[in-house]
């Protein structure tokens, strides 16, 4: 908790006079005038020069951004720690200032991302300033089924086009974050994303080896470069506890009396969906496996695998409905935690959770 007696402002919304509470694992600029106190409760916390951190770092970007007041699109690209996720708070919170009244954020990070669970890609209209992504509830999600986007880059880019395109009729801004995979095919993948998305401007943060190369590969949008903020690099502990802080925000709190619903299903009354594809048809077979089809592929789990799976839930008319996580699986049904009951398909992970961590694998062998 950081509490202020003076004027200040995280990411350019005014904090001053007022408590800030940070989530674990995260870190905010507190940018104050000379004279302002700060009291700072519980974590870690130094002093940086404003050339290192900060939004005076992002200044000439803004800058460009909002030089005309017309709807645009902006990608942001980066390693990790680079300051995607906070350069998508400043742009909001600036936007607002500069009278765009509807903001969208979609969160393509599937293992980091803020607006949705760890597997899924989020989106959220904001419309009024914030200081943490975390703090915004989404609206919009497509499931993806795992934390790592190797192998399922173009589920991760059909989702983010899904979120988009039910946004741009009523967003004036819209802003899409992206995860930390640039190294070996990585940043073939992202200059992917900014092909099929094609946005108005591209941002690129971290080193300048970056920013060439993906100018080199994709010139069909204005590309800006961007410094990381210094001292910004979360511990490989902080990611883990960040990422089942966010499976334990959709799925364990109870925030309701709904949330520890155990929900029963006849297996031949749902279908399954895995990397994309939809199993219309369900069956156990001879030697007690799940045996998944459809008009092309055929595949088989083994029911013990299933155990403790992290799932997302939904309808023939409304793709996620919601979260849940599977019990068991009998020989004739499906028995899952969740606080949606009224559902027809379950979106399998790789990931495996319980209430003290979270473990991804091969579902499929």
């Amino acid at each position: 908790m950081v509490s202020l007696e003076g004027i200040g402002h995280v990411f350019g919304k005014d904090v001053s006079n007022s408590k800030v509470s940070i989530h674990a694992g995260k870190i905010l600029p507190f940018e104050i005038s000379s004279n302002c106190n700060i009291k700072i409760e519980g974590g870690e916390s130094w002093l940086a020069h404003s050339s290192s951190a900060g939004t005076s770092i992002w200044s000439d970007i803004i800058q460009k951004i909002f030089c005309e007041k017309v709807q645009k699109t902006i990608l942001i690209v980066g390693s990790s720690d680079a300051g995607k996720s906070s350069l998508a708070v400043y742009i909001v919170n600036e936007a607002l200032k500069n009278g765009f009244t509807h903001c969208c954020v979609i969160d393509g990070d599937i293992g980091q991302g803020d607006l949705a669970p760890p597997n899924a890609v989020g989106g959220a209209v904001i419309t009024k300033q914030i200081t943490d992504l975390r703090d915004v509830d989404g609206q919009f999600f497509e499931f993806v089924g795992s934390t790592s986007p190797a192998g399922f880059e173009h589920i991760i880019i059909n989702a983010i086009k899904s979120i988009l395109k039910q946004f741009r009729p009523f967003c004036s801004i819209c802003i899409i974050n992206t995860d930390g995979y640039i190294l070996n095919n990585g940043i073939d993948y992202k200059v992917r994303v900014a092909q099929e998305l094609r946005p108005d401007l591209v941002v690129c943060l971290g080193e300048v080896s970056l920013f060439n190369t993906f100018r080199a590969k994709f010139g069909l949008s204005p590309i800006l470069f961007g410094k990381p903020p210094s001292n910004a690099i979360k511990s490989r502990i902080d990611r883990s506890q960040r990422r089942l802080n966010q499976f334990q925000r959709y799925i364990l709190e109870e925030k309701d009396s709904r949330s520890s619903n155990i929900i029963s299903k006849p297996l031949n009354e749902v279908e399954f969906v895995f990397k994309g594809k939809l199993y219309p048809r369900v069956r156990i077979t001879r030697y007690g496996s799940l045996q998944l089809t459809n008009n092309r592929n055929s595949l088989q789990i083994m029911r013990r695998k299933l155990a403790n799976i992290f799932i997302a839930v939904g309808s023939d008319g409304r793709n996620i409905l919601g979260f849940g996580v599977i019990l068991n699986v009998s020989r004739s049904r499906v028995y899952i935690k969740s606080d949606v009951d009224n559902f027809n398909k379950i979106y399998l992970s790789n990931s495996r959770i319980n209430e003290y961590n979270a473990l991804e694998f091969r579902m499929i062998n």
